[in-house]
């Protein structure tokens, strides 16, 4: 009897690995599948969408990006700051007068 109860277990044992394993491949072919979706989706300026505005400014790998939100969508994507400066300059200057900051000079003040 005792035999015949330890079989059982390390049957379901393999069974339970067994379907981990299978759960885990297909987990695996899914999220594939939804990367190259992602990569094969078009994106930033492709969409063919007119940029609302600039919501921040990143150098990634030596490039400057921005992360642009774009008009009747929810959407953002990081475009290529030398992309934006060519295809929506006033944009870009409204990003970059948004975060200026007036410094005055001491010499001013002391006048």
């Amino acid at each position: 009897m005792e035999v015949f109860l330890n079989s059982q277990k390390a049957g379901k044992e393999k069974d339970g690995t067994k379907r981990k394993a299978l759960s885990d491949s297909e987990s695996d072919d899914s999220k594939s599948k939804k990367k190259r979706a992602a990569a094969d989706k078009p994106r930033g300026f492709a969409k063919g969408l007119d940029p609302e505005r600039i919501i921040s400014a990143a150098d990634r790998s030596g490039e400057w990006m921005f992360l642009a939100k774009w008009k009747d969508s929810e959407e953002a994507d990081l475009v290529l700051a030398k992309e934006a400066n060519v295809k929506c300059p006033q944009i870009v200057i409204a990003f970059y007068e948004e975060r200026l900051t007036s410094h005055s000079c001491p010499e001013d003040e002391a006048q």
